[in-house]
């Protein structure tokens, strides 16, 4: 997984759960991978995610307002 410049991601390897699914993601600032899942954090605070979810590790559709700590 890579989080490009332009604030696309791009994915590869195993996408049995979807996990790979990125490639309409954009204005994304930040991601974080699990060991099925992606979540990316986008410019205006809402959060994105792609693949398994079986402890609920993509359930982010409500999550607004959301930044990087201070210095990241």
């Amino acid at each position: 997984m890579g989080l490009k410049s332009d604030g696309t991601v791009i994915a590869a390897g195993n996408s049995d759960r979807g996990q790979c699914d990125v490639s309409d993601w954009m204005d994304i600032v930040a991601v974080s991978v699990g060991y099925d899942h992606i979540v990316g954090l986008k410019a205006d605070g809402t959060v994105v995610a792609a693949g398994g979810s079986s402890s609920g590790q993509c359930s982010v559709s409500d999550w607004a307002d959301i930044k990087l700590p201070e210095g990241r």
